[in-house]
């Protein structure tokens, strides 16, 4: 009975020491004013290309960005720059030319981008002025902590039904 005790608090420590938090969150990119986008991308995203030059500073590409462009559902590639190209481009049939200059939005290497989430004020002489507000999506499924959790507390009241002794009395 000790044994089976001993096995069960093992097997509980070790399920959450095992548990690894989730790393990537979700970011909400909205752009607002004289063009309007909604898409999401990871806090730490891996690009579909990048490049680094000196004439156009550091970019980060992705394609097929799944979002709403222009108040359509679809996809856009999008574009974002640090240095003298411009820090936002997106590129879909549902928005027209939609360029931006602004201050950086995103920091690291053009090859591994991490998002600063805030309010960040966007200028275009073709585009007109806009706004893009970068912000954490809740998670919508638990962490593997607290599914280690869950299986626990189930596996604690299994243990304790096995071991209750019921007392039958007759009438």
């Amino acid at each position: 009975m000790c044994t089976k005790l001993l096995m069960l608090a093992t097997g509980a420590l070790t399920t959450v020491m095992a548990a690894a938090p989730a790393n990537a969150a979700l970011l909400l990119f909205e752009l607002s004013g004289s063009r309007s986008a909604t898409f999401t991308l990871d806090s730490n995203p891996t690009p579909t290309r990048s490049s680094v030059s000196s004439l156009t500073g550091d970019q980060t590409f992705f394609d097929n960005v799944a979002g709403t462009f222009g108040g359509v559902d679809g996809f856009a590639n999008i574009n974002f720059g640090n240095g003298l190209a411009a820090a936002l481009n997106i590129g879909s049939a549902n928005l027209d030319f939609t360029q931006f200059v602004g201050g950086p939005l995103f920091t690291g290497t053009s090859a591994n981008p991490v998002f600063s989430e805030g309010t960040f004020n966007l200028r275009s002489i073709v585009s007109g002025n806009s706004t893009l507000r970068i912000s954490a999506v809740a998670a919508a499924v638990p962490e593997p902590g607290t599914w280690a959790m869950v299986l626990i507390g189930f596996g604690a009241v299994g243990y304790s039904m096995r071991r209750r002794k019921i007392a039958i009395t007759y009438a």
